[in-house]
């Protein structure tokens, strides 16, 4: 009996203790939920919680170019929600929605029951303003604190919100799979539709998608989202919503075609896939621009809308022309590059041959492959084998061999083709109103080439060197000097004789001729006169680069110098401007989710060029030395390297001016041209420079005939281009370089013409 009285004593106490340590962990609970709340400002701010929401970037028209997220996400207010769509949320999810205060016990007793039934958890205990609470103000973790924090939460909203604007909260936040964050952009995701447009079926599907997402996604379960949809509609007609017989017949109406319509759907399908993205090059620069402004989190959470310099139908004619030429043009390359050397960087040919010293290797078959050749055999399967040797044997120089041939095969890659940029830009106002960066924009090929990748620009750099001896009057069109053979030889004592690109030599040749065909020997004897000083900085100030970027050598006649795309049609579209400065930009201006103004680009670039004209610097160039290369590069088209493209092939007839680049051993091809109204540069080429596109793959056939149509799409519907008449002083006298010995002034023409036993000629 004394035992049975301790026993229970013990009991009592364990008891007691027990009930002890449940009160006092409870009181810290609800201590810590307590002060939580009294130190929770959230719920007074609710109505202006800043929901993330994705940055939109518009065209120059106002249409949508793109969307940059993290969470996919559409606002939509409560007016705007169909009523079957809250109807079946509420029956999904809560079905006492309206008369519960925030928490319902009777729902979380009903699924406690339900779960222990069968085994495992069949039905959550939620409702909809805890399932809001936990979005917006938990971690989402699953802990007895967390539930309070959670309950207590929605208590709060309740006491604060309607049940409507419980239910708009509500229905733009909740979560619903594949990236989706709001019913909008399920709705979009799911049915291509606008959510005011759902019917009753479409809303059921979404109503199961909350309690979990992924197993109830039609796209990645569909036979578990055909069985869940049953029971969605089964609770629509038990809340009153819906009648049995018509519950039945939705049912069976809505499924086969709703199958079939998302049998070709990825089930990896989601929310950034079917983002907007009209011009990806464009975007990501625009991205890049933004990111630096404003970082990378308010980019992708703040909704601003973003208005751009694009022009979408013109960006529509260069994906139209552009991608298919690359693709022509990859074909053609890889099959004039299949026995050919040019393909090949000779630097390999070096290391190998040394290794070939040592070892027995065999003789070197050259093909357009012979990279991936060298790299599959040698680094995947014979290198390792001959590193070990040399190192037993201690063949110090094989060794240094081996890695020097190692490092030269790193980057090779087996996929490389042929690669481009296009750009375009309206002189007036420095829009980028078209970018193409590269063959196809994705995670292997995010380069974008018409910004960032600089390449020679072959003879596309001529008229820079001729515009610099026109601005300081030394030359005119009408110069006529030989083109004849010409060694040039450096303060080294390095000579270096140009040749044309037919091999021929036409004797004496006027400037506006020689720059239609091209002529290299007259371009390098044009630095010669004008000199590098003044060829370099006309070229910085045009091209908007530093001098140090200019090697001063008579190869800079030949476009020798690398700039990008952008930096050349910059150039080209301030002659095109009358030699008035040209600020290229791709943003106008930016505003916030509620519409306020940010940022606008426009504005500070028109400031800059206003300011400019104050001080009388407005003017690059003189406005008599744009016309005089205008009207040269005008007679290029008319009756030069790429009239055939563009006049015959590409059937562009309006007036234009532009010119042709082809770098030595055709690696790169360029077309450069413009109007009054766009400036536009086209460029062909691999990524390695030393590639060949192929021989004679010259930018007239190549690059012209995608300028040339794409300028006649843009200008169907435009006025025709209105050149600039004439302005006074054009025809401007020579300035002079000293005086002969009987004290009689003379050109810096004169001089060079006499050092080479020439009469001047104009």
């Amino acid at each position: 009996m004394e035992d049975v009285k301790k026993n229970i004593l013990k009991i009592e106490k364990g008891f007691l203790i027990s009930l002890a340590i449940i009160s006092l962990a409870g009181g810290v609970v609800f201590g810590y939920i307590t002060a939580q709340i009294k130190n929770f400002s959230g719920i007074q701010n609710l109505r202006q919680f800043q929901v993330s929401l994705p940055t939109k970037l518009y065209d120059v028209n106002g249409e949508l170019i793109a969307e940059l997220f993290l969470e996919k996400r559409e606002l939509v207010a409560y007016e705007d929600l169909p009523r079957n769509l809250i109807n079946a949320f509420v029956a999904a999810e809560d079905r006492e929605f309206y008369s519960h205060f925030g928490i319902n016990p009777l729902a979380i007793v009903r699924a406690m029951v339900k779960n222990m039934i069968a085994g495992r958890v069949v039905q959550g205990g939620s409702t909809i303003t805890q399932q809001l609470a936990k979005r917006l103000f938990t971690s989402g973790e699953r802990t007895l604190t967390r539930k309070a924090m959670e309950a207590v939460l929605a208590l709060q909203i309740e006491k604060r919100f309607s049940k409507e604007e419980i239910l708009e909260m509500y229905f733009n936040q909740i979560y619903l799979g594949h990236g989706c964050y709001g019913v909008s952009s399920a709705a979009r995701l799911f049915f291509n539709k606008d959510v005011r447009q759902l019917d009753v079926a479409e809303s059921s599907v979404l109503a199961a998608l909350p309690s979990a997402p992924g197993r109830h996604s039609p796209l990645m379960n569909t036979r578990e989202a055909y069985v869940k949809n049953r029971d969605t509609l089964n609770r629509m007609v038990d809340a009153g919503y819906l009648g049995a017989e018509r519950a039945d017949r939705i049912y069976q109406e809505f499924w086969p075609g709703f199958v079939d319509s998302i049998k070709t759907e990825f089930t990896t399908k989601n929310a950034f896939s079917r983002s907007e993205n009209r011009a990806p090059y464009f975007t990501d620069y625009v991205r890049q621009i933004l990111t630096a402004r404003f970082g990378k989190e308010a980019v992708y959470t703040e909704g601003l809308s973003v208005y751009t310099t694009l022009n979408l139908k013109r960006q529509e004619i260069a994906e139209k022309y552009f991608p298919p030429a690359l693709v022509r043009q990859n074909a053609v390359s890889e099959l004039a590059n299949k026995y050919s050397n040019s393909a090949v960087d000779r630097g390999l040919f070096g290391a190998y041959e040394t290794l070939r010293m040592v070892f027995s290797l065999p003789g070197v078959y050259v093909r357009n492959d012979f990279e991936t050749i060298v790299k599959k055999k040698m680094v995947e399967e014979v290198i390792d084998s001959i590193d070990i040797m040399a190192i037993l044997m201690d063949v110090r120089s094989s060794s240094q061999s081996i890695e020097a041939f190692r490092t030269a095969t790193s980057a090779i890659s087996s996929t490389l083709k042929v690669e481009g940029a296009f750009l375009a830009i309206e002189p007036k106002t420095g829009y980028i109103t078209s970018m193409i960066g590269g063959s196809g924009f994705n995670v292997n090929n995010q380069f974008n080439r018409a910004v960032q990748a600089r390449r020679q620009p072959g003879s596309a750099f001529k008229p820079f060197v001729y515009g610099a001896g026109m601005e300081n009057r030394i030359i005119s069109p009408n110069t006529v000097l030989p083109d004849a053979p010409l060694v040039d030889i450096d303060e080294t004592g390095e000579t270096w004789a140009p040749g044309n690109y037919e091999g021929s030599f036409s004797g004496m040749v006027n400037l506006r001729r020689a720059l239609a065909a091209s002529i290299n020997v007259i371009s390098v004897r044009i630095y010669d006169i004008v000199g590098a000083d003044r060829i370099i900085d006309f070229a910085s100030r045009m091209l908007k680069v530093p001098q140090s970027r200019f090697t001063p050598s008579p190869s800079l006649a030949l476009g020798s110098s690398e700039l990008t795309p952008l930096e050349i049609a910059t150039g080209y579209a301030i002659y095109a401007n009358r030699g008035r400065d040209v600020f290229p930009f791709a943003i106008r201006y930016i505003v916030d989710r509620d519409g306020n103004g940010l940022a606008n680009i426009e504005e500070e670039v028109g400031n800059i060029i206003a300011a400019r004209e104050m001080e009388g610097s407005i003017q690059v160039i003189s406005e008599q030395t744009a016309y005089i290369m205008t009207d040269m590069m005008q007679a290029v088209v008319n009756g030069g390297t790429p009239t055939d493209a563009i006049r015959n092939t590409a059937q562009f007839r309006k007036k234009c001016a532009g010119k042709t680049g082809t770098t030595s051993n055709w690696t790169d091809a360029w077309f450069c041209g413009f109007t009054p109204d766009i400036a536009a540069v086209v460029w062909f080429g691999y990524d390695r420079p030393f590639m060949s596109l192929g021989k004679h793959q010259a930018g007239a056939g190549i690059a012209a005939p995608v300028w040339g149509h794409y300028m006649r799409e843009v200008y169907n519907g435009m006025s025709d281009p209105v050149f600039p008449g004439e302005p006074p002083g054009t025809h401007y006298t020579p300035s002079y370089g000293g005086e002969d010995e009987t004290g009689t002034m003379k050109s810096i023409l004169d001089v060079y013409m006499e050092k080479e036993g020439l009469k001047t000629k104009e």
